[in-house]
């Protein structure tokens, strides 16, 4: 029956949405399509992980859906995503009318136990690992009905939830890097809106997300209030207000960054992405800031220090800052 909601499932998710899918599912299952592809390690829960599906699976007083909707925020609360992947990525330029990223497999895809084991010290995790450890907390909560995969573009470059079953089929995307990601806005106290409904005719998943969005805003009423002060009257004042407002939330600095990203942007104006080296750790590893050009003055947005700075783009330091780390191959190792 499983195997069959799975077929639908992808039959719906093609009909309303672009692009080249596949599914993933967990090793030793005997379903056959081209879409299917089965992981290379067993799905394991991380103990924080467990400990709340073994307390959701006692409580008798939420429905199926309000659980689901309880791990999606345990995840974006108690975890930040490692943007340290993106610096690994390769830029293919073999067709010039489709240059693409490519993303390396060895970076939260192919593991082993000292990756495991690394992985404990830190909550950063990638598009990846979230969609490996959420499905198989969804399906730890032992409803027959249903069941929870990853969900994959075949090109490998992000990964999500999907959930299908008798009554409804959605897709659940805590790190969406196309806005700000539900990791993020959770951490904010605002709304989600990573939950994608593909079929829901009783309306029953749409009404969890509904209550579970009660009382919550789409924005933080602090930052609308100096976009309405100080917007129009000084861009880069307004941009200092809302870091500001940001550093008082304490977000990290992969949230920083995507939330500040998307205010310049949508001021119109182009930013160019470049990337920091954390020193002092157990790792080297790189976050990433981004610079841009308003009144013929040049800005750095540095997202470790959470600050925004005047520059001149010949004074950065190339020790620190890199510019194009896709022209480059850089080995890793570690987690």
């Amino acid at each position: 029956m499983k195997d069959e909601y799975i077929e639908k499932f992808y039959k719906e998710l093609n009909n309303s949405l672009e692009g080249d899918y596949k599914i993933i599912l967990e090793p030793n299952r005997k379903f056959t399509y081209d879409w299917i592809e089965y992981d290379t390690v067993k799905w394991d829960l991380e103990e924080p992980i467990k400990n709340l599906v073994s307390k959701l699976l006692k409580d008798n007083t939420i429905s199926f859906e309000e659980k689901i909707l309880e791990i999606y925020k345990y995840i974006c609360l108690n975890y930040i995503y490692d943007d340290n992947v993106l610096y690994f990525f390769k830029r293919d330029t073999s067709d010039p009318e489709n240059i693409k990223y490519i993303a390396v497999d060895w970076y939260g895809r192919i593991i082993d136990e000292t990756w495991k084991e690394n992985r404990k010290k830190h909550n950063r995790r990638v598009c990846y690992e979230f969609a490996r450890f959420y499905a198989k907390a969804i399906n730890e909560l032992l409803n027959e009905n249903f069941e929870a995969f990853m969900l994959g573009d075949k090109e490998n470059l992000h990964y999500v939830v999907g959930l299908t079953g008798k009554e409804y089929s959605v897709i659940l995307d805590v790190d969406d890097f196309n806005k700000i990601k539900d990791l993020t806005r959770l951490k904010l106290g605002l709304t989600i809106n990573g939950v994608t409904i593909l079929r829901d005719d009783s309306g029953k998943f749409q009404k969890a997300v509904e209550k579970f969005n009660e009382n919550k805003l789409d924005e933080l009423p602090e930052v609308k209030e100096a976009e309405k002060n100080l917007k129009e009257k000084n861009i880069i004042e307004y941009f200092n207000k809302v870091i500001e407002i940001l550093r008082a939330h304490n977000i990290d600095s992969q949230g920083f960054m995507e939330y500040m990203r998307s205010k310049i942007e949508n001021e119109g104006i182009e930013i160019e992405k470049l990337w920091k080296e954390i020193t002092g750790g157990s790792e080297k590893r790189y976050v990433r800031c981004l610079m841009f050009n308003f009144n013929e003055k040049n800005y750095l947005l540095d997202s470790v220090e959470q600050k925004l700075i005047a520059i001149d783009k010949e004074d950065l330091d190339n020790k620190v800052f890199v510019l194009n780390p896709e022209e480059n191959q850089y080995p890793y190792y570690g987690g």
